[in-house]
């Protein structure tokens, strides 16, 4: 196991290190379809993975993740597993709040799943005028698009979906190849129904699988080039705004 987890130590040692660290990363996922390729943990895999990069470049320690997400969009499929929103955001308060208890100097709540962005976000809001908490920080994907771009063939599906297509697919291939069966891998743009955008729809309702883009173009190859185009934008954005 990597130094930086701090699920391997006692609590004497796990209070020093959450104390002495630049910031304490808490690697949030989610238990859910990803296709027919992805296993249901992919996010959790993810989530820790990167994570234990990122606090090795910056000086960071790392909890153990949080496995189950705030999933409301693909809730109707089969393996897949959703906490309602403000039962998952009282959930992460309560794991930040014992963490300041313990004398963590920052709080990073990294996901590597999409749905926990925006309870995240609301979470720290709230702790900042319940709490006075003005060291909680909330971060993911940053700039598909940009850090696409010269990696990945594929599209975005409807300018900004990924889940478990060219990007994702890669990312797993690179950090865990041996959950990735590229036999299931398709290529899958369902259609977006009318109104989309502006109101809920569950996925069940139009996609086939589950994927949302071209999961039979990625390689472990294009995983390595983006999580490090990643990671070095990660980086910079926790030197520059966490001491």
């Amino acid at each position: 196991m990597e130094k930086e987890y701090l699920g391997q130590y006692n609590w004497q040692t796990a209070q020093k290190m959450i104390q002495s660290a630049r910031a304490v990363i808490v690697p949030l996922g989610s238990t859910e379809q990803h296709g027919h390729h992805l296993p249901i943990d992919t996010d959790i895999i993810t989530a820790t993975d990167i994570a234990i990069r990122l606090a090795k470049r910056t000086d960071c320690v790392v909890m153990p993740t949080v496995n189950y997400g705030q999933v409301w969009s693909a809730k109707n499929f089969p393996a897949t597993f959703s906490i309602e929103e403000r039962h998952y955001i009282e959930y992460v308060k309560d794991i930040v709040r014992s963490l300041e208890k313990n004398g963590a100097k920052n709080v990073i709540l990294f996901s590597g799943h999409w749905g926990n962005v925006a309870p995240i976000k609301i979470l720290a809001r709230e702790l900042l005028d319940e709490e006075g908490y003005e060291n909680v920080y909330h971060i993911s994907y940053t700039n598909l698009a940009k850090n696409s771009e010269g990696i990945m063939e594929s599209p975005l599906w409807n300018g900004s979906g990924f889940h478990a297509s060219e990007i994702e697919t890669s990312i797993m291939l690179a950090i865990a190849p041996e959950t990735v069966d590229m036999s299931k891998a398709v290529c899958e743009y369902p259609e977006a129904p009318r109104g989309y955008s502006i109101r809920p729809v569950h996925w069940d309702k139009f996609a086939v699988s589950g994927i949302f883009g071209d999961a039979t173009k990625a390689t472990k190859e294009k995983g390595e080039k983006y999580l490090e185009r990643w990671l070095n934008e990660l980086v910079q954005l926790i030197t520059e705004n966490i001491h």
